[in-house]
């Protein structure tokens, strides 16, 4: 398995992405509704619209706790961006949606970085399993940015956000949604070249 993560221009946003066959409006679900996020990440409580929930990751096993997460966009189906100050230093996290069939700019940008995903398309529009017959089906781009990755972070980061990523488009499109169980054979693997990114 080869990552599909890369650093951006200026080096410090993690940027990774996945080509999906799903509509825009359902990846939005799995990111905005507290029991669909609860099928691939966590769970959270509160009201979204005051800007601020609770949010407890489910995923990985070990004593559930809940951080406050901060929302700076949510533009439905589009952009959500988010920050906690749990953790060490806080994360910022944005999550964008774009349409991929019709390539567009969004697209384009993206296309020599690489994405891989069960039930999903390649950056360069490339099918890992059988897309679409129907050429009108949509396609949707998920682009995940962790703003500011500190440099000593990214070798577990990179791979954590490749399971996460895999998880969500397992569960959106029907297709495998990796455990635990191979967390260690497939996806700490990739350690190493995600901290050749740093290079």
């Amino acid at each position: 398995m080869a990552i599909t993560g890369f650093l951006d221009h200026d080096g410090h946003d993690l940027v990774l992405t996945r080509s999906v066959l799903a509509p825009r409006s359902l990846i939005w679900d799995h990111l905005t509704r507290s029991d669909l996020l609860a099928t691939w990440f966590g769970t959270f409580t509160g009201d979204p619209t005051t800007g601020r929930v609770l949010v407890t990751m489910t995923a990985e096993p070990g004593e559930d706790s809940a951080s406050e997460y901060t929302i700076h966009a949510c533009e439905p189906a589009e952009l959500l961006t988010v920050s906690t100050s749990s953790g060490e230093g806080g994360w910022r996290l944005s999550v964008e949606l774009v349409d991929a069939l019709g390539s567009g700019t969004a697209d384009a940008a993206d296309a020599t970085q690489g994405a891989h995903a069960a039930g999903a398309t390649d950056a360069a529009g490339a099918a890992d399993e059988p897309g679409p017959s129907d050429p009108s089906e949509p396609v949707t781009r998920v682009r995940l940015r962790h703003h500011d990755v500190p440099t000593e972070m990214i070798r577990h980061v990179g791979p954590g956000w490749e399971w996460y990523l895999d998880r969500l488009v397992g569960v959106v499109t029907g297709g495998e949604v990796p455990g635990m169980d191979v967390w260690d054979s497939r996806y700490m693997t990739l350690g190493d070249d995600y901290a050749a990114l740093t290079d």
